[in-house]
């Protein structure tokens, strides 16, 4: 499979492989194309993040209900943790 890039885009990735960044053009490419999906995860999870705004699905927290919270998240991750030591 051939790719077609800019000679900037090939000077790029030619650099990045003799400076020992990657191995090869191949894992370069791969590592590129990660990234272009893990960007496009990010930008769908913001766009529902702006529609549950828009929606109004969302909670307001003072202080005092936001440290509850997050001891709540805490106390969660804690019970989990020991759950996953002691094993099923």
């Amino acid at each position: 499979m051939s790719s077609n890039l800019s000679p900037e885009n090939e000077q790029f990735i030619q650099h990045a492989v003799e400076c020992g960044v990657f191995e090869d053009r191949a894992q370069a490419l791969d590592r590129a194309v990660e990234l272009l999906r893990r960007r496009q995860e990010l930008l769908e999870h913001i766009d529902e993040g702006t529609r549950q705004l828009r929606a109004g699905q969302y909670t307001e927290y003072d202080e005092e209900g936001l440290r509850e919270s997050f001891e709540e998240i805490k106390a969660e991750g804690r019970r989990r943790y020991k759950a996953h030591e002691k094993g099923p």
